[in-house]
């Protein structure tokens, strides 16, 4: 190994822990109580070091949600070949809902709504991010049903809001009210709901 590779694979691990304790400090404290000397302090490193990394603590929360939010847009490998429209929408649903609680999503939504009057720019970046890079993800996957006929055609870009819509009404807007929103009991129900609307919709059947 060579000694720029050595230095790049340093870095590399030194900036995977500054994010892994600023997203620790930032769910833990909030944006406007996080200390950036604290997160260096996790993260093992000298405070000169996390800001040679990031210059500011708007552009480490920045990192925070777009490490976070990488999964968001990752809708790849959902058209297996014997799926049903049923089999795919219910692994979209599962998988937008999954990213929101397993990866703090909703957690980071809840900091960045806090933040709004005071740093516009944080929840544009967060938009981005969750809304617009997931809505095309959702997209990519709905066109290839429509193109495989297994939706009938229709603007992929209004029925993917409505879609997530309904999975927001049930599973995103009640936990951003409430941190100790739990999963509902009837979960697979709901889903199995949201479904079967969009599918009255936009199924290859439907009038």
């Amino acid at each position: 190994m060579g000694l720029d590779t050595h230095r790049r694979n340093v870095s590399e691990r030194k900036r995977a822990s500054i994010l892994e304790a600023a997203r620790n400090s930032f769910l833990e404290n909030g944006y406007s109580r996080a200390g950036m000397a604290e997160i260096a302090r996790e993260a093992d490193v000298s405070t000169a070091t996390l800001y040679k990394h990031f210059s500011s603590k708007e552009e480490l929360f920045s990192a925070v949600v777009k490490h976070a939010g990488r999964p968001v847009a990752d809708y790849s490998g959902l058209l297996a070949p014997n799926d049903t429209a049923r089999d795919i929408l219910y692994k979209l649903c599962k998988a937008y809902i999954s990213v929101q609680y397993d990866h703090n999503i909703n957690a980071l939504m809840r900091i960045v709504i806090a933040e709004v009057p005071s740093a516009p720019k944080l929840a544009a970046e967060m938009y981005e991010v969750i809304g617009n890079r997931r809505n095309e993800g959702l997209m990519a996957v709905i066109d290839a049903m429509i193109e495989r006929g297994m939706l009938r055609p229709h603007d992929s870009a209004f029925g993917v809001r409505l879609g997530a819509g309904m999975l927001k009404e049930f599973f995103v807007w009640p936990a951003l009210f409430d941190a100790n929103f739990q999963m509902p009991e009837d979960a697979e129900d709901k889903i199995e709901a949201c479904i079967d609307a969009y599918l009255k919709l936009y199924g290859p059947a439907a009038s």
